[in-house]
C-alpha cells in the first residue's frame, strides 16, 4: 500500500507542481502526473522484485531440503515488505500456514491460514480440510464457499468441495457446484467424470489429483503411492527422530 501512495504522491507533486508553476495546463498536468506515477511504480516494482525474488527462491530451496524452521524464518523476515507490495501478506501467510501444518503445529496453521489470502486456493482448501477433520464441517464449508467464489477455475478446490458435500449426503449441492464449475472450465476431465459419477449416484474419484489430494488427509492413498508426503509438493518428511506433535 505504501508503494502506491508513494508513487501517487510523486505523480501528483510533479503534475500539480508544473501546473502551479504554469509550465503546462491542467490537462497536461493530469497526463504528466499519470505518466510519472506509472514510471515510478515500474521502477519501484523492479527494485522490490530484486529483493523479493531471491528470498522466495531461498524459501523454496529450504522447503525442498526439509528445512521447515528455516523456511518459516525466511518468510517472517519478508513480512515487513508487505507494506510495499500489495497482496503479498496474504500469500506469505498462506505459505507459513502450510509450513506450520506440515510441522504438526495445527493451532498455528489454522491461525495463519485463516489470515491468508482467499486467492491462495491450496491454503484455503487445507484450512477447510483441517476444520472438517476436527469435526467442524460448518466452518469447513464456510471456508470452501468463500474460496470457491474467488478461485472459480481451481479444479482441486471445486472437486474437493463437491467430495465433502457428497460425503455429507448433500449430493444435489455437489452436482450443482460441479456443473457451475464446468461452465468456467468445460475441459476439466476430473470435474466431468465426477459430475457424471454423482449423477449416476456413484462414488467420486479423486485419484487423478494424486498426492495433492491425498496430502489433504481426507482419503487414504492407494498402496502404489508408498509413504505419503504430508505437505504440499516440494516438501519432504521431517528428519527421522523428530517427534511429531
Amino acid at each position: 500500500m505504501n508503494s502506491i501512495l508513494l508513487c501517487a504522491a510523486v505523480g501528483l507533486l510533479f503534475g500539480a507542481g508544473g501546473w502551479l508553476l504554469q509550465l503546462w495546463a491542467w490537462g497536461w498536468a493530469v497526463v504528466f502526473g499519470t505518466a510519472v506515477f506509472v514510471v515510478c511504480w515500474v521502477l519501484l516494482a523492479r527494485w522490490l522484485g530484486k529483493r523479493l525474488t531471491p528470498a522466495m527462491l531461498q524459501v523454496r530451496k529450504q522447503m525442498e531440503a526439509g528445512m521447515g524452521d528455516a523456511a518459516m524464518r525466511t518468510l517472517r523476515e519478508l513480512l515487513p515488505m508487505c507494506k510495499w507490495v500489495p497482496l503479498l501478506r496474504g500469500q506469505l501467510l498462506a505459505q507459513m500456514g502450510v509450513l506450520a501444518n506440515h510441522s504438526g503445529d495445527q493451532k498455528q496453521a489454522i491461525e495463519l491460514l485463516s489470515r491468508s489470502s482467499r486467492r491462495a486456493a491450496d491454503a484455503q482448501l487445507l484450512l477447510a480440510c483441517i476444520h472438517y477433520k476436527n469435526g467442524d464441517p460448518a466452518r469447513a464449508f464456510q471456508v470452501l464457499s468463500l474460496a470457491a467464489m474467488v478461485n472459480k477455475r481451481h479444479s482441486l478446490l471445486h472437486n474437493s468441495y463437491a467430495w465433502l458435500l457428497h460425503k455429507e449426503d448433500r449430493s444435489g449441492e455437489a452436482i450443482a457446484l460441479l456443473a457451475k464449475f464446468l461452465q468456467k472450465e468445460p475441459g476439466d476431465e476430473a470435474g466431468k467424470d465426477n459430475l457424471l459419477r454423482l449423477q449416476n449416484k456413484s462414488r467420486m474419484s479423486m485419484k487423478d489429483f494424486g498426492i495433492s489430494w491425498y496430502a489433504l488427509g481426507l482419503e487414504r492413498p492407494p498402496a502404489e503411492f508408498g509413504q505419503l508426503q504430508t505437505g504440499r509438493k516440494g516438501f519432504r518428511q521431517p528428519p527421522k527422530g523428530r517427534r511429531q506433535r
